[in-house]
């Protein structure tokens, strides 16, 4: 006498189903996050290579049309909001905007600049320092920058050779986020022969300091994260 074999088909319950899309919910989170972050840091990255070609070369070319040598050149008291705004112009010359923001004006969204307390550090806490004497603008590639005149002499010490005239900073992005020191936020010095340096450049001043400047967060966790400027440059 033949056996009927019965076949039970077995489904997977509401239960287990629920529980195998957490598992993989969690999986994904661990997997996705990280690999979103570094595609945004990558693109800031290069973003910010693209920004300081471009920096390069107009300060460049205003080096070549003063003679190669900026000492003198840049009028005002070194530091105030009326050196600054000289700075500025002069650069500005050889330079795409669609905004200009005097030194001494109000910070913020028409104010070409982060107000206090909206900009981070690379470690994450706010970076209460008042940017309103930088003179600023914004450029026609959406790019923030603010500057600021250290030396009419061009001999400010923060650079290696102590030939600093004054300093630029940068938010790539404008005020999209993540308004951040060594993300979005950079800096550059302005020499007397023309040439551009990152902040974090062998010798200058944020390199020699790590524990206020280092690209580094994990050994320095109270950096801003300056340094970061020359390290995405040339690392």
């Amino acid at each position: 006498m033949n056996k009927i074999i019965r076949i039970k088909n077995k489904a997977f319950t509401l239960a287990e189903i629920l529980i195998s899309l957490g598992i993989i919910g969690v999986i994904a989170a661990f997997v996705i996050s990280p690999l979103v972050q570094e595609i945004q840091d990558t693109q800031l990255k290069t973003a910010w290579k693209k920004s300081f070609s471009d920096i390069s070369q107009a300060v460049r070319r205003y080096s070549i049309d003063m003679g190669g040598d900026f000492r003198g050149i840049f009028t005002g008291p070194n530091a105030t909001a009326e050196g600054n705004d000289d700075f500025r112009n002069k650069l500005l010359t050889y330079l795409n905007y669609t905004q200009k923001c005097d030194g001494g004006t109000a910070l913020g969204q028409n104010g070409c600049w982060h107000a206090d307390g909206s900009l981070y550090r690379l470690s994450g806490i706010a970076h209460t320092i008042d940017y309103s004497p930088y003179s600023r603008a914004i450029l026609n590639n959406g790019n923030l920058i603010g500057f600021y005149l250290w030396s009419t002499a061009c001999n400010n010490t923060y650079s290696p050779n102590h030939d600093n005239c004054g300093q630029i900073l940068f938010d790539i992005n404008g005020f999209k986020g993540p308004n951040k020191i060594g993300k979005d936020v950079f800096g550059i010095m302005i020499l007397r022969n023309g040439i551009v340096i990152p902040f974090g450049s062998q010798g200058d001043t944020y390199n020699s300091q790590p524990t206020t400047y280092s690209c580094n967060v994990i050994l320095y966790p109270n950096t801003n994260g300056f340094s970061c400027s020359a390290d995405y440059l040339y690392k």
